[in-house]
């Protein structure tokens, strides 16, 4: 091929294309984004974006500007092959570059999904050529990270990905957090995403709440989260894929970014990206603490279920709340007066077992207290907002602190107490012999139900309970 250079324009047939894509193909192979390049040339970005889409005419003047920024000739820069330019830029930098390997991804995945799929180049890479560059470039621990990468199992996935666990939370996309690259099913772009495996919330609630579920912890974590990169604030993605696992992995996003086809990062950029996020993957870390994911998830997931916990003054207020609002969706019919089995345990931030009590209990339990206190009937409070009726506070006359020491629940409406604020009050806060006087009282009303529901406890065992010696 022949060059011709003059001061004119270079806008021979098909010419402007060849000269845009080698352009492009040299800001690519140094890992620089189109703004970057722009800068440094000091051109308008939009006028180098439509240079290398071949849209704009360019000048030979701004042709050497070009050769003498990549320190090549124009003869060496328009002359070469495309293969022969990759090769001069992976030698000069001495070692591959995660840009590349994710640009060959986005380029040759719908090609490679026509072809046998065992034994594929395609494969290969991403299990292993990603997964080292990753362990190299971001100086990732073996010891403490796992990598992997899947294109399918027996036949081309329609999402290809790549993940990176802490070992210590998760070492598979189905259960945990962990964070992933996600190649979109057009391949026109991929994220990287902080998210979550989906088959605690199948197994726990089943496929259709499920899935508002793990929305409902992507949402939790992402408030909770103080160390989200500014450039991650994509909180929805879209893969345009058709199956259950695209699906998943939209739901279960917590943050992220998504990297263009047309305009990929740099490899330092790219790299630095994940860095960054990786701090957020570890914040997760230090809030689930020694919990596993399912106990750290049942956490996160207690209000949302309608539970709260005794004991914590937030979770308080919010519970004698809720209790409000759960009255519409309580049933008219009252629970069996039977026992039922110990609940299972939470554990809260600090790795403690905690019990939750459910606001629709509560709820159906003020509905049959006529919104009387159960102390003193004669009491009057002020008028609820939501209810419309008297408003009273729900009390457990077992705490549910207690609830390890029974092998039945304790969450039941024959031992909640519906209570005017200042009796409420009084019973947690009041004198000893103040407590007790109410105590007996309640405990002598509720014996025969507590009986009925398997709670065999008596009135001294009850008082030490609420710190009064008898």
């Amino acid at each position: 091929m022949i060059t011709i250079l003059t001061r004119e324009v270079i806008d021979m047939s098909g010419f402007k294309e060849y000269v845009g894509s080698v352009i492009r193909l040299y800001r690519e192979s140094k890992g620089l984004t189109l703004r970057e390049l722009a800068d440094d040339l000091d051109v308008p970005f939009t006028s180098l974006s439509k240079m290398e889409s071949g849209d704009q005419r360019i000048d030979s003047e701004f042709l050497v500007k070009v050769a003498d920024y990549f320190g090549v000739s124009i003869d060496t820069m328009l002359s070469r092959s495309l293969d022969e330019a990759n090769e001069d830029v992976h030698q000069s930098e001495n070692k591959p570059a995660i840009r590349e390997a994710i640009r060959y991804i986005l380029d040759n995945y719908q090609g490679a999904r026509s072809e046998l799929f065992k034994n594929h180049e395609m494969g290969n890479h991403v299990r292993n050529v990603i997964k080292k560059m990753l362990i190299d470039e971001a100086d990732l621990d073996e010891n403490r990270f796992f990598i992997v990468g899947s294109v399918g199992q027996g036949q081309w996935a329609e999402i290809p990905w790549i993940s990176i666990f802490i070992k210590d939370i998760t070492t598979t996309a189905t259960k945990g957090y962990y964070i992933v690259y996600l190649f979109k099913a057009d391949m026109s772009g991929v994220y990287i995403s902080l998210n979550q495996g989906w088959t605690y919330f199948k197994n726990k609630y089943g496929t259709k709440i499920g899935r508002e579920k793990i929305q409902s912890t992507a949402e939790l974590i992402r408030k909770k989260i103080n160390t989200v990169p500014v450039n991650m604030g994509a909180t929805e993605i879209t893969l345009g894929g058709r199956g259950e696992l695209a699906q998943g992995y939209e739901r279960g996003h917590i943050c992220g970014r998504l990297y263009d086809d047309n305009n990929l990062p740099s490899s330092k950029e790219l790299i630095n990206d994940l860095k960054e996020l990786l701090l957020s993957y570890k914040e997760i870390e230090y809030m689930m603490g020694k919990r596993t994911v399912d106990q750290f998830n049942d956490y996160l997931l207690l209000s949302d279920d309608g539970h709260y916990l005794e004991e914590e003054q937030e979770q308080e207020e919010n519970f004698q709340d809720n209790v409000q609002t759960a009255l519409n969706g309580t049933d008219e019919e009252d629970e069996d007066e039977a026992p039922l089995p110990k609940p299972v345990p939470v554990f809260d931030n600090a790795g403690k077992e905690r019990w939750p009590r459910d606001a629709q209990v509560a709820a159906r339990a003020l509905r049959l207290s006529n919104y009387k206190c159960a102390y003193d009937e004669s009491h009057i409070s002020f008028t609820s907002k939501v209810t419309g009726e008297r408003y009273l506070e729900m009390h457990h006359l077992v705490p549910m602190k207690y609830q390890g020491e029974f092998n039945v629940s304790l969450d039941r409406t024959a031992q909640l107490l519906a209570l005017c604020p200042t009796c409420h009050r009084q019973i947690h806060h009041g004198t000893d012999k103040e407590k007790e006087t109410m105590l007996r009282k309640l405990f002598y009303d509720r014996r025969e139900g507590l009986e009925k529901i398997g709670v065999e406890i008596g009135f001294k065992e009850l008082s030490k309970m609420y710190g009064i010696e008898i």
